[in-house]
This record gives C-alpha cells, sequence and structure tokens, in this order.
C-alpha cells in the first residue's frame, strides 16, 4: 500500500513539474526580452542626451558616439541589480544636469 501511495504521487509530482519547466521557458524569454530593451532604451538615451549636450557645450561627436557606445557595452555586462542601478543613476546624473527633457 506504501508503494501504490508512491506511485500516485510521482504522477502528480511529475505533471506539476512538466508544468513548471513550461512556464520557465515563457519566464526565460520575458527576462531576456526586458533585458535587450532596457539595453536598446540606455543606448539610444545615451545617444541623444550626447547630442544634446554636444550642441550646447561644443562636444565633438566623436566623443559622444564613444560614450553612448561605452555605457551600452557597461551595461550589458552587468547584473540585473547592479544594471538597474547604474541605469538609475545615468538618468538621475542626465536629469540633474539638464541633458534631458524627460524626468521621472
Amino acid at each position: 500500500m506504501h508503494r501504490v501511495d508512491a506511485v500516485g504521487n510521482s504522477l502528480g509530482v511529475h505533471r506539476e513539474l512538466a508544468e513548471g519547466i513550461g512556464s520557465l521557458s515563457r519566464w526565460h524569454k520575458g527576462v531576456h526580452q526586458k533585458k535587450t530593451e532596457t539595453h536598446r532604451k540606455i543606448v539610444e538615451g545615451s545617444r541623444k542626451a550626447c547630442q544634446e549636450f554636444g550642441r550646447c557645450s561644443g562636444i565633438s561627436p566623436e566623443f559622444a558616439r564613444r560614450f553612448a557606445k561605452g555605457i551600452g557595452k557597461l551595461t550589458g555586462n552587468m547584473s540585473g541589480d547592479c544594471q538597474k542601478k547604474t541605469i538609475g543613476l545615468v538618468v538621475r546624473m542626465l536629469e540633474a544636469a539638464g541633458l534631458t527633457g524627460v524626468t521621472s
């Protein structure tokens, strides 16, 4: 009887495990998509900020391109928590310097 209970329970566990594995792949796709979108927003925002900053400060377009590329590389190599903190810091710095028209 004890063995029958173990077999019955293992079928339920197997089904729940299969459902969990299926949802894990959807979760992974969502995380990957969010990371890609965040990276794109940072790079585009950095480029825009550099262009606006260059207009009022005389910074060369080459410097602005290198800066935007560097920020993109920096955020792409970070873990999620550190990346979020860096994104927030960059946004606050740009807002404080008046380089963007966007406020949080």
